[in-house]
């Protein structure tokens, strides 16, 4: 295995626990505001985007940048913004129900039941990659690790 495999393989690890740590931080955050989770969702994505812009400003991102490029795309990019904040809402209601854990290998097994499907229709512009046998069988035991867990 390369050590490129390796680090982006930690990275992702890494990436994977700060995923955890959002539902908690979500609810937490929905709970003190007292307003229902669509303030809390505000502030948490009003947050990134203030971050994210000026790193984005700094890093010299928006040089060349016109919204002739954000026109060219396509519509359904916008979505992704939108299913991050759908998720979010539903972690902040989720988690303190389910616990963290629970949660989230529901959350996985729904990503590679998407991903599955995704590849096999070369969704949002993706390399078609036909569903086969292996992937079932690795995906029903996905499914039955859920049931394992919320026992």
């Amino acid at each position: 295995m390369s050590l490129t495999v390796v680090l982006f393989a930690g990275l992702a690890f890494v990436g994977g626990m700060l995923v955890a740590a959002q539902g908690p931080i979500y609810a937490r955050l929905s709970q003190g505001l007292g307003h229902g989770s669509l303030l809390a969702v505000f502030f948490a994505f009003a947050t990134v985007a203030a971050l994210t812009g000026a790193l984005a400003f700094l890093a010299g991102s928006f040089r060349g940048f016109s919204a002739a490029t954000l026109a060219q795309l396509p519509v359904w990019v916008w979505l992704g913004g939108l299913f991050g904040a759908v998720h979010v809402v539903i972690s902040m209601h989720s988690v303190p129900v389910l616990g963290v854990t629970l949660f989230l290998v529901s959350v996985v097994t729904g990503n590679l039941v998407g991903a599955a499907i995704y590849d096999h229709l070369g969704a949002m512009g993706l390399q078609v990659r036909p569903f086969s046998l292996s992937k079932a069988v690795g995906l029903f035991l996905v499914v039955a690790g859920v049931g394992i867990v919320a026992r």
